[in-house]
């Protein structure tokens, strides 16, 4: 009789432990009702890259069990960084009138977006000096994010690691924007015992990019220069070399030599993509 009173007892208590945790999953569903749930419009939308949070929630919305549609609720989490081909994920929150939050994600295509592209002030040719910073003639503009040259970072290739002797050098830039994306570009640096431009030999640009088959003539990219204390503003008594076959892609280099008393040039750089 008594073993039968144990056992009663144990189902007794055993069934008020259930139905104590039933009733408490119970208030708990009631009180947190589902969150919201975010759905979006078919396809890959596209946009630009200066686009606003408005323009990233088009063809977003959210419903909640409860409240309905709750779309103005819906806020632009975060934009990852590049994902394939000119794309980013877009993470998106929803809220509904108790602060039960949700987040989803999709694939957003920026349909202008280029990489960050390099500029060069003057050539890196410099006399040997022991304060030469090869990064003060360096600019990057970027479409994203617009002037990132105070994040343009270097290295010396080989074994280098100084400009500290007169020699010809391999330096590859690199800078990496919001998105993520790094571009790193080779360049030369020449270091010289004198002053390697005292002719003043100046170009509008020290470093251009060309898309396959463009035209290119070195003449036109000189400014001026000085000779025999007159200034000339043109390639008139300047010896060009170097050649430039915009069919095939790669980096070329462009000389522009005053032999005068002393020699003096400069140079261009050409990047053919």
């Amino acid at each position: 009789m008594k073993n039968k009173i144990a056992i009663l007892l144990a189902v007794l208590t055993v069934l008020s432990v259930a139905l104590a945790i039933g009733y408490r999953m119970y208030r708990t569903s009631q009180s947190s009702p589902m969150p919201p749930v975010i759905t979006f419009e078919e396809g890959v939308p596209s946009v630009k890259t200066n686009a606003s949070d408005a323009e990233l929630l088009q063809g977003v919305t959210a419903y909640d069990p409860e409240d309905g549609d709750v779309t103005a609720s819906l806020v632009v989490e975060s934009v990852s960084s590049m994902t394939g081909k000119n794309n980013v994920t877009v993470s998106y929150v929803a809220f509904d009138s108790k602060n039960h939050m949700t987040r989803a994600a999709r694939t957003v295509h920026f349909t202008d977006y280029t990489d960050p592209v390099f500029a060069l002030t003057q050539a890196l040719c410099f006399k040997l000096s022991n304060n030469i910073d090869i990064l003060d003639y360096v600019k990057v503009n970027d479409v994203v994010d617009g002037d990132i040259s105070g994040q343009v970072k270097y290295s010396l290739l080989g074994d280098t690691v100084s400009l500290s002797t007169v020699g010809e050098y391999e330096a590859e830039l690199r800078v990496t924007n919001s998105l993520g994306r790094t571009i790193h570009l080779t360049v030369p640096v020449v270091i010289t015992q004198t002053d390697p431009n005292s002719a003043k030999i100046t170009l509008d640009k020290y470093l251009i990019y060309l898309d396959k088959g463009e035209e290119f003539n070195a003449r036109d990219h000189v400014v001026s220069y000085i000779a025999n204390n007159s200034l000339r503003e043109s390639a008139d008594g300047l010896t060009i070399s170097g050649s430039v076959d915009t069919s095939k892609s790669g980096t070329y280099i462009v000389t522009y030599t005053y032999y005068g008393s002393p020699e003096s040039s400069t140079r261009l750089i050409v990047i053919v993509a």
